[in-house]
């Protein structure tokens, strides 16, 4: 195991909460995990970093220098985001501010290169142990359906016209710990599939409930271990039947889930069974996967909308118009208009430019030990495709890390298309093909079932 702790120093600006404020402070630092393993003489790492997403040339570039600083291949290392919505920005091709981006990547990159050669330096003899449990209360479907079949994402379950929810959340929590011949933790790996937004609207590092379940099994345990997010793109941590307007949000509340969280984990350590660890293999598949475009009605009404709307324009009846939807958040003002108005013109320019990429290569990875396979989407992936690979998968103990090897946006159920709401409206964040999920789980089983089942 190796570990860096990868917190700026105050001021960078940070991605996932409103208006990007810089941050004043650290709540649980962000930090980046190595989990290198070998067996015979094959080699695989898997890093857990508390950021909310890289690109996939940004991967490549660590994945070449992790490559040299552990001794193994490139293609044998993964590298997952935990998506803390406290983290500074990482795109570092939209920088603008004055290379705070670049250099905070460089110091990230620098500082997980010396865990990994740490990691390699102290390898030791270790048995593995695989365990999983389910917890209740902490993720929730963030998808209401109201009147007409429509969706408003973050809406609450007692607003008018509440159907039911979409879908139900992945609950379980696992754990893989790698331990000396005396049962003493090296470490290893965790995982849920949960937003980690918990920290609300604080102007804070942090990572988020991953930072509070990761202290408080390494406190429990000993040893350091890694987050890894489940299929979690429609999950999230507000209770909808809640009448609390900071429902899942706050400091509190960020401690009560990661504890929580914890003690399901030492529910399923307790009931955790051996696992061989041989073989140890890592494949990977490349899918090349269209994005969405904007027809020329929706580019005009944006331009509109954004340019020479009347001040009594009823909001709602245009969100109709422009999205073919009710919503896109539930909340009764319709704020998705503006917002989406301008990332969807931004999408549109940029597919227009010299640097279009209207076809994108999306990378399934996966490395399995024995009869435990870890496969990385680098995506966020909708609940229901983590569930079905689960079901699917040949390998008995088959869990999923999203925001891995890369971020391709919000990748959606064919029902959440036609259903509306925020995860599916085209723009950057969302804007494969509806059919991208279907692809991207089939491609994985593919994968799955050609690396044997343990």
């Amino acid at each position: 195991m190796g570990r860096v702790d990868i917190t700026p120093e105050p001021g960078m600006r940070m991605i996932g909460m409103p208006d990007t404020p810089r941050a004043v402070g650290v709540e649980w630092p962000l930090q980046g995990t190595v989990f290198l393993v070998e067996a015979g003489d094959s080699r695989a790492a898997i890093v857990c970093l508390d950021l909310i997403a890289l690109q996939a040339d940004q991967v490549a570039a660590l994945r070449r220098r992790l490559a040299a600083a552990g001794g193994l291949a490139p293609e044998r290392i993964m590298i997952a985001c935990s998506h803390t919505h406290r983290a500074p920005f990482t795109d570092w091709t939209a920088d603008d501010d004055d290379g705070a981006v670049r250099d905070f990547i460089a110091r990230v990159f620098a500082g997980v290169a010396e865990a990994t050669a740490s990691a390699a330096a102290t390898l030791e003899p270790a048995t593995l142990d695989f365990g999983k449990s389910r917890t209740h209360g902490w993720a929730f479907n963030r998808r209401p359906i109201y009147a007409g079949g429509q969706v408003g994402t973050h809406g609450w379950a007692w607003a008018e016209g509440f159907i039911g929810m979409e879908g139900t959340p992945d609950e379980d929590v696992w754990i893989l710990t790698a331990r000396r011949a005396d049962g003493t933790p090296i470490g290893g790996l965790t995982g849920f599939a949960c937003h980690p937004t918990a920290m609300g609207h604080d102007p804070v590092y942090s990572a988020d409930y991953p930072g509070v379940l990761r202290a408080e099994l390494e406190a429990r345990h000993g040893g350091i271990f890694g987050f890894l997010l489940g299929a979690a793109g429609d999950t999230s941590t507000p209770d909808p039947a809640s009448r609390a307007p900071e429902s899942g949000f706050g400091r509190t509340h960020t401690i009560a889930m990661g504890s929580g969280i914890a003690d399901t984990a030492d529910t399923a350590v307790a009931g955790a069974e051996a696992v061989d660890g041989h073989p140890l293999r890592a494949g990977s598949t490349r899918l090349q996967i269209p994005q969405r475009r904007a027809t020329p009605e929706e580019v005009a009404l944006a331009r509109w909308y954004l340019e020479e709307r009347p001040a009594d324009l009823d909001e709602l009846e245009f969100t109709r118009r422009f999205y073919g939807h009710d919503h896109t958040f539930a909340d009764g003002k319709q704020v998705g208009n503006e917002r989406h108005a301008r990332e969807m013109l931004r999408m549109w320019e940029w597919q227009q430019g010299p640097d279009a990429q209207l076809v994108e290569e999306v990378e399934i990875q996966a490395i399995t030990l024995g009869e435990v396979a870890i496969v990385a989407f680098p995506v966020e992936l909708f609940t229901a495709f983590g569930e079905r690979l689960k079901a699917e998968s040949p390998f008995p103990r088959t869990v999923v890390a999203s925001l891995a090897n890369g971020w391709h946006g919000y990748v959606p159920t064919l029902e959440a298309f036609s259903r509306g709401g925020y995860e599916p409206r085209f723009a950057y964040p969302s804007r494969l093909v509806p059919e991208a999920g279907d692809l991207l789980t089939d491609a994985a089983l593919t994968l799955l079932r050609g690396m044997g089942n343990g």
